[in-house]
């Protein structure tokens, strides 16, 4: 199997991230200090923890970023996918608009493979307001125990209520919450992505 799966993108409708109670919203906050989730050890490593693919204009691309599967060369469950729809490319990273037939390699990488920590590039580049990048990270093989005592208790069930998606303009420290849709069945976020940044699932 490939490392990873740049292809066209199908549409995700919003029933996709819904659940029986509807997604969740979490209200703004910022920070300094954050704790970003830990990825489960018993778990499977991801597959790579870098995938990059050249967004067009007038054509709509995605990539995905996948836990190895039965052995360490196939892909598995999904971690992240990243989709820019065919008219979501706004500015470059110099300002200038894009133009029919332009295109700009982008890079997704988890900056430590032991978390839910991720990096996009390149920096500055901008996505149509009115058309928005999307974003979806599942969190289904997060280390259930988050405060890391060593025991899974309540207190772990307060703080996976507490969880958000959050970003920040590096080399700023401040973090600040993602507007995005918080799925507590399915365990994943779903977020229009307007510049690119660095973001995490942390509390």
């Amino acid at each position: 199997m490939r490392r990873l799966i740049p292809r066209l993108a199908i549409l995700v409708g919003a029933a996709a991230c819904s659940n029986s109670s509807g997604p969740t919203s979490i209200p703004p906050r910022t920070t300094l200090n954050l704790n970003v989730v830990v990825q489960d050890s018993t778990y499977k490593p991801l597959l790579s923890a870098r995938g990059s693919f050249y967004a067009k204009v007038g054509e709509q691309r995605e990539v995905r970023l996948v836990y190895q599967g039965i052995t360490p060369a196939d892909s598995g469950a999904e971690f992240l996918r990243f989709e820019v729809p065919a008219d979501g490319l706004y500015r470059k990273p110099g300002g200038a608009a894009f133009v029919p037939g332009d295109s700009i390699l982008i890079t997704v990488t988890v900056v430590d493979p032991k978390k839910f920590l991720f990096d996009f590039q390149p920096s500055g580049l901008q996505f149509n307001p009115s058309q928005p990048a999307q974003l979806k990270v599942e969190y289904h093989y997060a280390d259930p125990d988050f405060n890391g005592d060593g025991t899974i208790d309540s207190r772990d069930a307060q703080i996976a209520t507490m969880l958000a998606l959050w970003r920040r303009e590096p080399p700023d420290t401040l973090w600040f919450t993602e507007s995005a849709a918080k799925s507590v069945e399915l365990e994943e976020f779903d977020a229009n992505i307007l510049s690119f940044s660095q973001y995490a699932v942390a509390w």
